[in-house]
């Protein structure tokens, strides 16, 4: 009868530890792991000083649109320190490398006026939504009146050396970052994100944070 009770004891001691570990926060599920090749890829050897990202797109671009909910989640979850970038690429549309010109001409220009998130918006909606294709300067201007600027305001900046300097910037960032598609999400100028990779393993929104935030902080 004692080796018995002293059985359940033990039993019981046993018991409660597990339960007690199972809820402890040693024993939560951890980020999952990421693979070089897999998820991410190398860019080139030398990070950023500082933590950045930055986000290849194009305004003609449907995956870039379709994408704008998981990148504003993925802007939302960072530090408020880490600045998260846009560059437009030069490609696209393909048949038209005047439309492209403009564009990216505007993208800079609005970033210059601090509408950049307004003017992304309204483009996308036009392209996708109301399935318009803009990019004559006279449309593009539309836009920019549209966000509460002159006709003035619009070419003075489209014409201004800053927005041009951040035109040449975005071209040259694309061509060293060797820029394939888009969207395409640059993390510390050294590892490239595999968006589609993340996409089939599911729980997207979750994995892209976490992988992320690992990058931000590797080495």
């Amino acid at each position: 009868m004692y080796v018995a009770n002293k059985l359940k004891c033990v039993f019981f001691i046993v018991l409660s530890s597990l339960v007690l570990f199972s809820c402890s926060p040693q024993a939560k599920e951890t980020d999952a792991s990421f693979e070089l090749g897999k998820d991410y890829e190398i860019v080139r050897d030398e990070p950023s000083k500082e933590p950045k990202l930055v986000e290849h797109f194009s305004l003609y671009c449907s995956h870039c649109f379709s994408s704008e909910p998981l990148f504003k989640r993925l802007k939302a979850s960072l530090d408020k320190s880490v600045p998260f970038e846009r560059s437009h690429v030069l490609y696209f549309p393909k048949n038209n490398k005047e439309y492209a010109r403009n564009m990216t001409f505007a993208f800079a220009a609005a970033g210059e006026l601090g509408i950049e998130d307004e003017f992304v918006a309204k483009v996308f909606d036009v392209h996708f939504k109301q399935n318009t294709m803009l990019g004559e300067l006279n449309d593009l201007k539309n836009i920019f009146v549209v966000l509460g600027q002159t006709s003035k305001v619009f070419q003075d900046t489209m014409n201004s050396e800053k927005t041009f300097n951040r035109y040449k910037a975005m071209a040259a960032k694309v061509a060293s970052d060797n820029v394939r598609f888009t969207p395409d999400l640059i993390v510390n100028d050294k590892y490239r994100v595999k968006l589609g990779a993340l996409a089939s393993q599911g729980n997207q929104n979750e994995r892209l944070a976490k992988l992320v935030n690992y990058l931000l902080t590797n080495p």
